[in-house]
This record gives C-alpha cells, structure tokens and sequence, in this order.
C-alpha cells in the first residue's frame, strides 16, 4: 500500500495506486503526493 497526502487539504489516503482525487475536498490527483509509507513491525 502507498500512502499519499493532499496538499490542498493535508488529508492522507492509502491507496494501491494513485487516486483520481482526494475523497475529503476532491482535489485533482495532481495535488497528492506520495509520501514515505510507515514501517510495520
């Protein structure tokens, strides 16, 4: 899983790939941003 984050509204969303929009302010994918994935265990 890939976590990415919204700049327009700073929400974080996991995903497999990169999602259309953001599903809190619906910003277009272009505004999210992978980040670093926490490591489990």
């Amino acid at each position: 899983m890939a976590v990415f984050k919204c700049a327009a509204c700073g929400a974080i969303l996991e995903a497999r790939c990169k999602p259309a929009k953001c599903k809190s302010c619906g910003a277009e994918k272009d505004k999210l941003v992978k980040e670093a994935a926490p490591k489990k265990g």
